[in-house]
């Protein structure tokens, strides 16, 4: 089975944080970097933003994405407690 590819800088906030939840989730990625408006990434995202990720012929453009802690999750539903 082929690795997820993480397109994107390892400068950008957003890819460190995809590649973070990666590799805790222990996932093995391939990140390959681009910069903002590259032809790979505007092949997937219309505006050109990264990171980008793809997954044979998944892609996902929209990955600013933050982790819920589980202690912020019920226990029942897993859904979030309404206190912050």
């Amino acid at each position: 089975m082929t690795k997820p590819e993480i397109i994107g800088s390892s400068q950008s906030t957003y890819t460190r944080v995809v590649c973070m939840v990666c590799e805790e989730k222990g996932i093995e990625y391939v990140l390959t970097e681009r910069m903002l408006r590259a032809p790979e990434v505007l092949a997937i995202h219309p505006f050109g933003k990264m990171p980008v990720l793809r997954h044979g012929d998944f892609a996902l453009c929209e990955s600013k994405f933050r982790p819920i802690p589980a202690s912020r999750r019920s226990p029942s539903n897993g859904s979030r407690s309404s206190t912050r």
